[in-house]
C-alpha cells in the first residue's frame, strides 16, 4: 500500500491524524505537507484543521494541529474520487506474503463497506 492510499483510507475510516501518529502509522514526517498534496489537491478536498494545545512533562506549552475529513455536501465528489482510488489500488495488489501482511489486507477489504 502505498502513502497515498493508506493515508485516504484512515480518512475516509474518520481517523484524526497529526505529525505523530502520521509518523507512526505512516511513515511520513511532514503529514501537513502530504495531505495537501495526495489528498487536498487531486480529490479536491478540503481536511479540518483544528489547533489543540498542551504542556511537555516540563511544564512548556506546546500546540499542533489535528486533520480530519468531514463528510459534507462540498467534500462528497472528492469523497466518491478518492473511493474509487483506493478500490482501484486495493484490487491491484500483490497476494500476502507473510501473516502480517494478510492480517492488514483483511483488514482493508473490511473497510471497503464505506
Amino acid at each position: 500500500m502505498n502513502a497515498k492510499t493508506a493515508l485516504g483510507l484512515a480518512l475516509l475510516q474518520g481517523k484524526v491524524l497529526n505529525i505523530k501518529n502520521g509518523f507512526q502509522q505512516f511513515g511520513i514526517t511532514n503529514i501537513p505537507r502530504e495531505i495537501s498534496r495526495l489528498i487536498e489537491k487531486p480529490f479536491g478536498l478540503r481536511v479540518s484543521r483544528t489547533r489543540k494545545e498542551g504542556t511537555t512533562r516540563y511544564g512548556q506549552t506546546v500546540f499542533w494541529i489535528d486533520y480530519r475529513l468531514n463528510r459534507t455536501g462540498y467534500n462528497k465528489e472528492g469523497i466518491d474520487k478518492l473511493k474509487a482510488y483506493i478500490q482501484k489500488q486495493s484490487a491491484s495488489e500483490l497476494p500476502p506474503k507473510t501473516d502480517k501482511e494478510a492480517k492488514e489486507q483483511r483488514i482493508r477489504t473490511q473497510t471497503t463497506m464505506f
